[in-house]
């Protein structure tokens, strides 16, 4: 009697065992986030960083000749340089700007089609052009920094991602966006 219900435990711990070890997800099926998925989010924290900076300070205000000292949209510093001009009759602006940052704080947030959220956080520091044209209807702009320093995150679905970490990035903004952040290449 007790060695069948020595086998009978043994059987029912080995079935609940296999039951509870194929109910967890494998290392292989675990959430990541792909470099194309971080570096395509760190780029559009950027565009609408660098976007934010340009709106918050020069839309809608007198073209020529700049040189601001500003807040960074969420934090931080910027002094913004160079030049701006609008063209009335084909309603383009164009910019030939330097911005220089110095921990320059962003969050951009948002929900993707499985409802997950991402988020991403940066600290920047250095300088990066803002060089271009643009009107409601078109776009070519170019972002381009020697050695931007990128300290942040990226968070998907309870999985962080961090960046840490200085060095060239190029932004190519028209029909198509490229980015290009320290050797790592996506575009969308």
């Amino acid at each position: 009697m007790k060695t069948k219900r020595l086998l009978f435990t043994i059987l029912f711990m080995g079935i609940v065992l296999v039951f509870a070890n194929s109910c967890k997800k494998s290392d292989s099926e675990s959430v990541t986030i792909s470099d194309e998925n971080f570096y395509k989010e760190l780029g559009i924290t950027l565009i609408n960083c660098y976007s934010d900076i340009y709106n918050q300070n020069l839309a809608g205000k007198p073209t020529g000749n700049q040189n601001i000292t500003t807040n960074g949209p969420m934090g931080g510093t910027v002094v913004i340089t160079g030049s701006d001009s609008y063209d009335n009759t084909h309603g383009i602006t164009t910019t030939d700007l330097v911005f220089a940052m110095t921990a320059v704080k962003y969050t951009y947030t948002y929900t993707d089609s499985n409802d997950k959220t991402w988020v991403t956080e940066v600290t920047l520091t250095g300088s990066t052009t803002h060089t271009g044209s643009f009107s409601s209807s078109y776009t070519s702009i170019n972002h381009q920094s020697s050695n931007l320093y990128i300290k942040g995150s990226v968070t998907y679905d309870g999985v962080v991602r961090t960046i840490d970490g200085s060095g060239i990035v190029s932004i190519n903004r028209s029909t198509k966006t490229a980015v290009n952040i320290f050797g790592n290449t996506v575009s969308w």
